[in-house]
C-alpha cells in the first residue's frame, strides 16, 4: 500500500472537470485507489469514482490523503500527485 496527503490548491477543488480528470488517471492502472477529505473530520474513506469524489467535497485549500494498493500503486500515486501540481491542466 502507498499513502500520501496533499493539499489541493485548485481554485475550485474537486468540481466536475478535475474530478473526471482525477478518476480517467486511476482507470490506466491496475489497482485500487481511496481517498479521504483530512478537512473534514465526517468525511469516509471511499473508493474513487466521480461521484464519490464530488461527494466528499473537496475544497480549495483542503487536505487529502491518497491510498492506492495494487501492482502500479506507486505509479498511480506519482500521477496523481503530478495532476494536482499541476492544478488538473488549469
Amino acid at each position: 500500500m502507498i499513502e500520501t496527503t496533499v493539499t489541493i490548491r485548485n481554485h475550485y477543488g474537486l468540481h466536475a472537470r478535475p474530478a473526471a480528470l482525477f478518476y480517467r488517471k486511476i482507470r490506466q492502472y491496475r489497482c485500487a485507489v481511496t481517498i479521504q477529505n483530512l478537512s473534514r473530520p465526517d468525511s469516509a474513506e471511499v473508493t474513487v469514482s466521480p461521484l464519490h469524489l464530488l461527494q466528499i467535497g473537496v475544497r480549495q485549500g483542503d487536505a487529502v490523503r491518497l491510498r492506492a494498493t495494487g501492482d502500479d500503486a506507486d505509479m498511480v500515486i506519482a500521477d496523481l500527485m503530478t495532476l494536482i501540481e499541476t492544478n488538473f491542466g488549469d
